[in-house]
């Protein structure tokens, strides 16, 4: 069963994103990063590619042809990726096809309305038996 962990209360969701994007690159582990949102990507994109100047975050979208070569992933749909390890959730709804990954993480802006769907998919995950890990994290 797919471990959930959330964390909460966050200043800035992709800056949290980068922190798992970098710590997944250093253990070596695939990790997909669920955005159907386009501007979204584009902005994590970004945030990626201008980390730091001396260390490069190898990545790239799940539909490139680089894909099945590259750890860290983008997409708007997870069913298309191969690796089943790691699932970060930048939309606002549940993950479609997140139950086949071994752990989804949530990550919750400070933002009302973030907060507000949030909740809704954290009901929609204990209703369902998910274990769920609530993390804040600076």
């Amino acid at each position: 069963m797919t471990q959930i962990d959330c964390y909460h209360d966050q200043p800035d969701r992709l800056q949290q994103a980068l922190r798992l994007a970098l710590l997944a690159w250093q253990r070596r582990k695939p990790i997909t990063f669920y955005i159907p949102d386009a501007k979204r990507a584009e902005t994590f994109d970004k945030v990626l590619w201008s980390n730091d100047p001396q260390s490069f975050v190898p990545h790239c979208h799940a539909s490139s042809a680089e894909a099945e070569h590259t750890l860290i992933l983008i997409t708007d749909n997870p069913d298309t990726v191969q690796q089943d390890e790691l699932l970060v959730n930048l939309g606002d709804s549940v993950p479609p096809g997140f139950a086949r990954f071994q752990r989804l993480f949530e990550i919750v802006s400070q933002n009302d309305a973030d907060k507000a769907a949030a909740r809704e998919r954290m009901a929609f995950y204990k209703d369902r038996g998910y274990p769920i890990t609530y993390r804040k994290s600076n």
